[in-house]
């Protein structure tokens, strides 16, 4: 644990900062504890710390846009029998991007969350979309139960 500022060797005190998190093309401001320096006012995060200021942040921005959250991403999936890597495929997003969904670190736009709404409601939609883009999906699927 660090005691003294890396930068000037101050002292180092607790205090709550408000800090902006990029969501998208937005700013939302996001209250931490933080660990600051009493003589150069230099600001130290914890290890994780900013994760979560990202999750936090998230979650906001879902919470305001009416997104899925990420326990609906995650049984979807599911419902469907997919990995994460797999359900990229199918809606072609990029590498991680579901594992960050589903950690609530990184919320998804409204193009992709209509996707995910569409294939929630129309299997036929998602057998269709597998089979172009070579996605072994199993059935039946379980009805999904929305959060």
């Amino acid at each position: 644990m660090i005691v003294t500022c890396p930068e000037c060797g101050g002292s180092l005190e607790r205090a709550h900062v408000v800090r902006e998190v990029q969501v998208g093309h937005r700013s939302i401001p996001i209250d931490v504890e933080v660990s600051r320096c009493t003589c150069c006012g230099e600001i130290l995060l914890a290890a994780g710390q900013m994760r979560e200021m990202q999750r936090r942040a998230a979650e906001i921005a879902r919470q305001e846009d009416g997104l899925l959250a990420p326990a609906e991403i995650r049984a979807l999936r599911e419902r469907y029998q997919l990995s994460q890597e797999a359900f990229e495929r199918l809606i072609k997003a990029g590498p991680k991007t579901v594992t960050r969904w589903e950690r609530g670190t990184v919320c998804q736009n409204g193009t992709a969350d209509t996707l995910m709404r569409l294939l929630s409601d129309e299997p036929n939609l998602v057998e269709r979309l597998a089979a172009e883009r070579g996605v072994e999906i199993r059935r039946p699927y379980p009805q999904l139960r929305r959060a």
